[in-house]
C-alpha cells in the first residue's frame, strides 16, 4: 500500500488542500500520489481480474445470441477468434508479477484495443447481412466499454477519460459512416450513447473522489501509526536525553566490531565513565537541568572520539568508536584498534579533560568530573560481557580512590568484586535461614566489678566461613540496601533474648543495640519498637538505642525529633564513637541522649597522657556536667581503665572487663553474678 521510497506529507496538508474538484483528479504532492495509486490498484486489482473473466464469458454469450438468431454469419466467429484471445491476453498479463506497476496505461491501451476489435467485428457482421451495429447488441457491447473504463476494470479516471474517449469516437465515426443508417436514427443510437458516456464518466469521477478521501483518512492513520512505530523504536533503542545508544543497541554495534577485531588479530578498548556527583545537579537543581548538563558532557565526550561517533550515524561503517548511555551517569566507549595501555591513557585524559570543563546550569558554573575504568580486549575479556564487567569493575575502583582519574582493569579487584558479589548473596540467605547470632559484651562498673549492662553485637555464623565478624558484612549490607531487615532481626533477637533472661529469673540489665541511620529515618521505627516491647512484654527502659554522631548530623533537626519521641516513651538513647565525627557542642546540648560512649580510638593512649589523655578527660568531665552518663569503649589494660577511673570514668566496656561472648557464656555470667550478690 506505501511505496518504500516515498515519505508522506502528514494528512493534513494531503488532505482538502490536495483533493481540488477539478476534472482530472490527483495529488499535489508526486510521493502522496504514488502511494495513492499504489493503494488504488491493490484496491481494484482482485475486482479487474474478474471483470476481465466476465467480458470474455460476455463475448461468448454475444457469439451464441448471434449465432442463434441470424444463423452462422462467418463475422460472428472474430468474437471468438479476434476480442475473446485480447481478453484472455489482459488476463494472462495480470498474472504476472510486475503486473500492477504498468497497469493504469497497459489496461487502458487494452480496452482501446478491445473496442476497435469490437468495431471491426461488428461491421463485417454488417456487411454480411447480420446484425451488428444496427442491434441493441452491439450499442450495448460499446456502452458496455464505457463502464469497462470507468467502473469495472479499475483504471483511474484520467486513464479510463482517454480510453472512453477514444472509444466512443470510434463508435460515432462507426456508427455515422459504417452502420447505413439514416441521419435520424445515427443521431438515436449517438444520443443515447453519449448519454450513457457521460453517466459512466461521472460515476467513475466520484467513484475515484471518494476514494481519495477514503485515503487520504486511511493514510492520516498510517502514517500517525508509523511514527509511533519509529518513536518507539527510537525509545527502544537510544537514549532520550543524549541521543545514544542504550545497552541493547550498543550490543548490537558493539560485538561487530569485536569479532572483526578477533579476526584481524587486533585489540580494542573499552571505556566505563561515570560521572562522579551528577545525581547532585538532579537533587538540587531538578531533573531538566541535569539533563542538560549531561547532553552538554554527551557533546564533549563525543568530540574526544577520533574518527567521529560511529554510534551517532547507527552503523558499525568503518569508524573507530561506539559510544553509549548505559545509566544516568554512565556512558560506554568501545574504541577500535586500540590496544596499549599507553593509547588508552591518552583517550581517558581527554575524556577527563573533556568533564571537567565548566557546565553551566541555572547560569551557575560548575565543574564536574569522572572516574573511567578500562578493560582491554582480549587481554582482560574474550567478549563483549565481559569486557562491560570488567571496565565497570574498573570505574567503581577509581570512584572509590576519589573520583576524577582512570584506572585499568586488574584481576584483584574482579577477584575482590565476585567475593563480595557472593558475599551479599549468602548474607541475604544467613537473615532468612537463621545463621546469624547474638554475641554480648558486658558493660562493667569498675567501682564494683559488676556488670550494669551490655552491648547486643551480631555475629554471622557462616556453613563454610565459621563465624564472620561485624566488620566484614555490616559495611556490606548498608551498601546493598540489606542493614534493614538485619536491624530487624537484631532488634528482634534482643528482645527475645531480655524476655528469656527475665523469664528465666536473672537480673535486669539494660541491653544496647546499634541502630543505623536508614532506622532513624524511618517512619515505621517507633510502631515497630512499640510492637516489640508488646510481644515480648518488655519495657522501653530495657532497650539501649546507640546512634553515632555522623548518622544523627545527616539531617539534625529530623533526629532531635525522632530521638526526643522515643525518650519521652522511656528508651534509653546513646551518643556512641563520640569524638570521631563533627563533635559540635551546640548540637550535643540539643540531643536527647542519656549516654555518652568515648570512642576507643581516644582510649587506646590515655594512659601515656598527651593530647589522648586530655581529651578523654574532657569528653568525661563535659559528659558529667551535661547530666549524661559516660562510658569508655576498648578498655584492654589495667593503665587505661585506671586513667579513665581517675578521671571520673567508672562505666568500661572492652576487652579487659570481656570479650563479646555468646548468649550461653554471659548468661552464665549474670547466673554467677546474682549468686554471688545473694545474701
Amino acid at each position: 500500500m506505501h511505496d518504500a521510497d516515498a515519505q508522506s506529507p502528514p494528512a493534513s496538508t494531503a488532505g482538502t488542500a490536495a483533493m481540488p474538484w477539478r476534472l482530472l483528479l490527483r495529488f499535489a504532492d508526486a510521493a502522496y500520489e504514488r502511494r495513492f495509486v499504489t493503494h488504488y490498484v491493490a484496491f481494484y486489482f482482485p475486482y479487474a481480474q474478474a471483470s476481465l473473466v466476465l467480458g470474455a464469458v460476455l463475448i461468448v454469450g454475444d457469439y451464441l445470441v448471434d449465432h442463434i438468431a441470424y444463423g452462422g454469419v462467418s463475422a460472428n466467429l472474430l468474437r471468438l477468434t479476434l476480442a475473446l484471445p485480447v481478453l484472455l491476453a489482459g488476463l494472462g498479463y495480470s498474472l504476472l508479477s510486475d503486473a500492477r506497476r504498468h497497469w493504469q496505461p497497459v489496461m487502458s491501451c487494452f480496452i482501446v484495443t478491445v473496442a476497435f476489435c469490437l468495431f471491426y467485428t461488428l461491421t463485417r457482421i454488417d456487411a454480411e447481412g447480420g446484425a451488428g451495429l444496427h442491434s441493441w447488441v452491439g450499442v450495448l457491447n460499446f456502452t458496455f466499454l464505457q463502464f469497462y473504463c470507468f467502473v469495472i476494470l479499475g483504471v483511474q479516471f484520467r486513464y479510463a477519460l482517454v480510453a472512453g474517449l477514444v472509444i466512443l469516437a470510434a463508435f460515432e465515426y462507426a456508427l455515422w459512416w459504417h452502420a447505413g443508417l439514416t441521419p435520424g436514427w445515427a443521431a438515436y443510437w449517438s444520443y443515447h450513447v453519449l448519454t450513457l458516456f457521460i453517466l459512466a464518466a461521472g460515476i467513475g469521477w466520484w467513484r475515484e473522489y471518494l476514494l481519495r478521501k477514503e485515503f487520504v483518512a486511511r493514510a492520516g492513520l498510517d502514517d500517525s501509526r508509523a511514527a509511533a512505530e519509529q518513536r518507539a523504536l527510537r525509545l527502544a533503542h537510544y537514549d532520550e536525553v543524549t541521543g545514544l545508544p542504550n545497552r541493547r543497541l550498543f550490543a548490537e554495534l558493539a560485538v561487530p566490531v569485536i569479532e572483526r577485531a578477533r579476526r584481524g588479530g587486533v585489540g580494542c578498548t573499552m571505556l566505563h565513565v561515570e560521572i562522579d556527583r551528577l545525581s547532585g545537579i538532579h537533587h538540587v537543581y531538578g531533573r531538566a537541568a541535569g539533563d542538560e548538563a549531561l547532553a552538554d558532557i554527551t557533546q564533549r565526550i563525543r568530540m574526544c572520539i577520533r574518527g567521529g561517533d560511529l554510534a551517532a550515524a547507527g552503523t558499525t561503517g568503518d569508524g573507530s568508536g561506539v559510544v553509549a548511555r548505559l545509566g544516568d551517569s554512565a556512558f560506554s566507549i568501545l574504541l577500535n584498534d586500540l590496544d596499549s595501555q599507553e593509547r588508552a591513557s591518552l583517550v581517558a585524559h581527554r575524556l577527563l579533560a573533556a568533564v571537567a570543563q565548566p557546565v553551566v546550569v541555572d547560569t551557575q558554573p560548575l565543574v564536574l568530573s569522572a572516574s573511567i575504568g578500562i578493560a582491554l580486549f582480549p587481554g582482560d575479556a574474550p567478549d563483549l560481557t565481559g569486557l562491560m564487567q570488567c571496565a565497570a569493575q574498573a570505574a567503581r575502583a577509581a570512584a572509590e580512590a576519589g573520583g576524577g582519574q582512570h584506572m585499568f582493569f586488574d584481576a584483584a579487584h574482579n577477584v575482590q568484586a565476585r567475593e563480595r558479589v557472593l558475599l551479599e548473596t549468602e548474607l541475604r540467605q544467613a537473615i532468612q535461614t537463621g545463621q546469624l547470632c547474638l554475641h554480648y559484651q558486658p558493660k562493667v562498673d569498675v567501682r564494683s566489678g559488676r556488670i550494669v549492662g551490655a552491648e547486643a553485637l551480631v555475629r554471622w555464623s557462616h556453613p563454610q566461613r565459621g563465624l564472620i565478624p561485624p566488620g566484614h558484612f555490616i559495611p556490606l549490607a548498608e551498601e546493598s540496601g540489606l542493614i534493614g531487615p538485619l536491624t530487624d532481626w537484631v532488634l528482634h533477637a534482643a528482645c527475645g533474648s531480655l524476655r528469656r533472661w527475665a523469664d528465666a529469673g536473672l537480673p535486669e540489665l539494660p541491653l544496647s543495640v546499634n541502630l543505623p541511620a536508614s532506622s532513624l529515618a524511618d517512619e515505621r521505627l517507633l510502631d515497630q519498637l512499640a510492637a516489640l516491647m508488646q510481644r515480648y512484654r518488655l519495657r522501653p527502659s530495657n532497650l539501649m538505642l546507640e546512634l553515632t554522631e555522623t548518622m544523627l548530623m545527616r539531617d539534625i533537626g529530623a533526629a532531635i525529633g525522632v530521638l526526643e519521641r522515643l525518650r519521652d516513651q522511656g528508651y534509653g538513647l546513646a551518643l556512641d564513637d563520640f569524638g570521631t565525627g563533627y563533635s559540635s557542642l551546640n548540637y550535643l546540648k540539643r540531643l536527647p541522649v542519656s549516654e555518652l560512649k568515648i570512642d576507643r580510638a581516644f582510649v587506646i593512649d590515655v594512659a601515656r597522657g598527651g593530647r589522648d589523655g586530655a581529651l578523654a578527660a574532657a569528653v568525661i568531665t563535659l559528659g558529667r556536667e551535661l547530666g549524661l552518663q559516660v562510658v569508655a569503649e576498648g578498655v584492654e589494660t589495667e593503665e587505661q581503665s585506671e586513667f579513665l577511673r581517675g578521671r571520673g570514668c567508672v562505666l568500661q566496656q572492652g576487652y579487659l572487663h570481656s570479650r563479646p561472648v555468646a548468649q550461653g557464656e554471659f548468661e552464665a555470667m549474670m547466673r554467677s553474678q546474682a549468686a554471688s550478690s545473694a545474701p
